[in-house]
């Protein structure tokens, strides 16, 4: 039996590498069974996630960066990938003149030599990866550039286009063809101010349409994400909550959750089902391709639902929240208020099988907890964070015994948070210095009743 069923995978095989296959020998220019790769960015959240995943099959990665890497993407990435440092937003000089004797090439790529290089040696780039396109100026450049030499162009977008689209008729989840700008200028110069960040965004996908229009044009997806959550968020706003949500007993402060947010509904992206679903678009082919996707987990989600979650898996029921309004709050779930997304293209269209959120939330719990001990400098600066805006000043001392207490159990110290434990803080007190304080109380007794003395005259 176990032979038979030996003989039948090897059989099934070339049926489950054929689609792979197909994909890689269309790209004309392919020398080689690996697929090219041209990322744009790739050293963050979302972009470390999708290239480790791509690494694991056969893929020759170009990465574009300004050069700077995030959580330990310097290991996980840099080594497997060839590096080229360009700035997308670099302005030339002679750009900002006003009486130009010489034609002025304001195309950024075209200022990174090495990778026209790479370009200009390169007949097809079977898959281009753009994370950081943020402004449309970035995707004419790569338009310009790369006419002619891509398989197909992902482009990770985002939920915040439905904030600058025409509203919705009902309270219904938001679909792809909800991203339609209001026909009135004025109005959607009125939404870009309220929202930039979706108004560019959406410029993006239409460069993208445009060109496909255009003779030369390629094929181009866009992956639409909901609030992203999972390892390595470069934002903070996990784990900012995670750490108040593990420190309450010693904070002492319930977690801000304004009442006009709290139930609030959203999506939520898990950065793992990115990864999965950028290998689906690519073998998918054609037929999935010239389409935006809402990616995003099966559940709505709101702030109120999300810090629920964390305490129950970090085991402590006692932890509250705050509804009320006051000028220290704030929240940093959720970013768009147009509602929770839509999935089921992506579902029948890729195939895309979404993380169950409570998969989802043990996962990223259990990293961050892991990363308290193994990421020191982005625990510190989620820490410094939360002391400024969640601890009150008598409570910190409480707080940093909890943190040394922590790194204790796994057998680490460190002489910032350790030395709180060994007396610096204070010691029992003794006779003398509770009379020394009783003195003083006596003083400001009769200090005050001299005072009052003088206002009653």
């Amino acid at each position: 039996m176990v032979q038979e069923k030996g003989v039948m995978v090897l059989l099934l095989l070339p049926l489950l590498l054929l689609p792979l296959m197909l994909f890689t020998s269309s790209c004309e220019a392919s020398k080689s069974t690996k697929l090219k790769v041209l990322s744009f960015g790739g050293n963050g959240n979302i972009g470390s996630a999708v290239l480790a995943r791509l690494l694991e099959e056969e893929v020759e990665v170009t990465m574009l960066s300004r050069g700077s890497w995030h959580w330990d993407s310097g290991t996980r990435i840099a080594p497997h990938v060839t590096l080229l440092t360009c700035d997308r937003d670099y302005q030339p000089a002679c750009a900002a003149e006003t009486n130009k004797t010489e034609e002025c090439d304001i195309n950024a790529l075209r200022q990174c030599p090495e990778l026209m290089q790479v370009v200009e040696a390169t007949g097809m780039f079977d898959v281009v990866l753009d994370f950081s396109g943020y402004e449309p100026k970035w995707i004419h450049d790569a338009a310009a550039v790369l006419r002619g030499k891509v398989g197909v162009y992902i482009y990770i977008s985002t939920d915040s286009v439905y904030e600058v689209s025409v509203d919705k008729p009902t309270r219904r989840a938001s679909r792809e063809t909800d991203a339609v700008r209001p026909g009135d200028k004025k109005e959607v110069n009125l939404l870009k101010r309220k929202d930039p960040y979706g108004h560019y965004k959406l410029a993006c996908e239409e460069a993208l349409g445009y060109y496909r229009r255009k003779e030369g044009g390629f094929p181009w997806v866009a992956l639409r994400l909901a609030d992203v959550v999972g390892p390595r968020d470069t934002t903070n706003r996990w784990w900012t909550y995670q750490l108040w949500v593990a420190f309450y007993p010693e904070i002492q402060r319930p977690v801000y959750m304004p009442a006009h947010i709290a139930d609030k509904v959203e999506s939520l992206t898990y950065v793992e089902d990115v990864a999965e679903v950028v290998l689906k678009v690519i073998l998918g082919g054609q037929k999935v391709w010239d389409q935006a996707y809402n990616i995003a987990m099966e559940e709505e989600f709101s702030l109120a639902n999300i810090l629920l979650r964390m305490r129950d898996g970090l085991g402590l029921a006692e932890v509250l929240g705050d509804g009320e309004e006051s000028k220290d709050s704030f929240y940093l779930y959720p970013t768009v208020f147009s509602g929770n997304m839509d999935i089921s293209k992506a579902k029948d269209m890729l195939g895309f099988v979404p993380t169950p959120a409570d998969a989802a939330f043990e996962a990223t719990l259990a990293f961050y907890k892991k990363a308290f001990v193994d990421f020191p400098k982005e625990r510190d600066m989620v820490l410094t964070e939360l002391f400024k805006t969640a601890v009150p000043k008598a409570n910190k001392d409480l707080v940093y015994l909890a943190i040394d207490r922590e790194l204790s159990k796994e057998g680490k110290s460190e002489e910032k948070f350790s030395r709180k434990r060994k007396g610096e803080l204070g010691g029992l007190p003794t006779k003398e210095m509770e009379t020394r304080k009783e003195e003083k109380e006596t003083a400001k007794e009769e200090d005050e009743a001299e005072g009052g003395g003088k206002e009653e005259l």
